[in-house]
């Protein structure tokens, strides 16, 4: 009877909490992408979706999700028009209120979900961010947490610790699939100019490790230039917009020098 009891309460709890859909979006993941999969399998939050989209991968990324697939619930494999697409296919086969994307070298932490959800004091923000350790040459080379009121001057949310909710995604129009690198800056700026400050919680947990070497970091300039380009489609005028890159540009390279990127 215990364990019956037990077993209600653990029923009532999870059926009160908001569900939650993981995306992964990869192509030619092989040598990463099992990292994250098996993060997410070792997460313990009871809503939980999870959505995998393979954009047609020509190296083993399928074989290594293959041995993951009863921990996940939709996967299409198909080429795409790239990682906006991609976001857009896979946040389109979720169920749950929220999404969050880890990619396919990023890793969740375990109780990362149920921790954000708690950190949010029963509201449902537009979105619930949270911390991301940035991981390089095997080691944490900064703490990225997020500062919602930067966002009119470079992408201050870390994507991968961050939980979306699916209403706000299609309210703002979805990952633009104009852009290749910037989509997520340009989502979060879209939900800020439609929702106000207060569509943002930020909570102190650390959700997720982020690989440097992504298409990001390897595209850094062209990534920044998208966000100028963000910040003057969303009402940011010329002149802020274009110190915001030259200061973005000049932090990138310091960074470099001194070995944190």
């Amino acid at each position: 009877m215990k364990d019956a009891a037990s077993s209600d309460q653990a029923s009532r709890i999870a059926s009160s909490l908001p569900s939650v859909s993981i995306v992964t979006v990869c192509k030619n993941a092989g040598s990463t992408i099992e990292r994250t999969l098996a993060s997410v399998a070792k997460c313990d939050y009871p809503n939980l979706q999870y959505v995998v989209v393979d954009g047609g991968s020509t190296d083993d990324t399928r074989e290594r999700i293959d041995r993951y697939r009863s921990r996940i619930d939709r996967l299409i494999s198909e080429p795409d028009d790239g990682i906006s697409d991609a976001l857009n296919k896979a946040v389109s086969l979720t169920d749950g209120d929220y999404h969050m994307v880890v990619h396919a070298d990023d890793v969740l932490l375990p109780d990362s979900l149920a921790r954000m959800i708690d950190g949010a004091q029963g509201r449902l923000p537009e979105v619930i961010c949270g911390t991301v350790l940035v991981i390089g040459a095997g080691r944490v080379s900064r703490t990225f947490t997020p500062e919602p009121t930067k966002l009119r001057s470079k992408m201050s949310i870390p994507h991968m610790g961050s939980l979306i909710r699916k209403d706000a995604w299609a309210a703002v129009g979805r990952y633009d699939p104009r852009r290749k690198i910037a989509m997520d800056h340009l989502l979060m700026l879209r939900i800020l100019n439609r929702f106000t400050l207060d569509a943002f919680c930020k909570v102190d947990v650390v959700v997720a490790n982020y690989f440097l070497g992504g298409v990001s970091d390897r595209h850094m300039d062209a990534g920044f230039r998208e966000v100028r380009d963000n910040l003057m489609e969303e009402g940011v005028g010329r002149f802020r917009a274009n110190s915001a890159y030259m200061q973005l540009l000049l932090k990138a390279r310091v960074a470099r020098l001194i070995g944190r990127n």
